[in-house]
């Protein structure tokens, strides 16, 4: 296999791999949800007036949606964005301090090159169109 083919691959796998992960914490959310509560910080709930339950209800089921949109290959860049910015304020909660909020910065970045990338060869979703102009 060459390096041509090898590099074509990389956003299929960044973009499957963080597809993965989000869906993971998306579905421990549905199956433990009193687990994820105990972890929304006190702000979130007293700026969204929603109960930290609630607030991961609706998360839940928001990381399930995005990564599913995020592996098949729809809105990928949209969708990559919405994930790094959701997850730079969860990075944010836990602080540079903690191997927790480490972890998630760098999968922040991960997903903002997803953002940058935008769609590759192997998405499902309709193409971006780029438009040129002549000169």
């Amino acid at each position: 296999m060459n390096n041509q083919k090898l590099s074509s691959l990389a956003p299929l796998v960044l973009r499957l791999g963080m597809g993965v992960v989000v869906a993971w914490f998306g579905t421990s959310q549905i199956h433990n949800p009193a687990d994820w509560a105990d972890l929304v910080p006190g702000w979130a709930s007293d700026l969204s007036g929603l109960s930290g339950l609630l607030i991961v209800n609706i998360n839940r089921w928001f990381e399930v949606i995005a990564a599913l949109l995020l592996a098949l290959g729809f809105w990928v860049r949209w969708v990559g964005l919405l994930l790094a910015v959701h997850l730079f304020v969860i990075a944010s909660t836990f602080g540079f301090t903690s191997p927790t909020g480490i972890r998630d910065y760098g999968l922040s970045f991960a997903l903002l090159s997803i953002f940058f990338a935008g769609q590759d060869k192997y998405c499902l979703g309709k193409k971006e169109v780029v438009v040129t102009e002549n000169k």
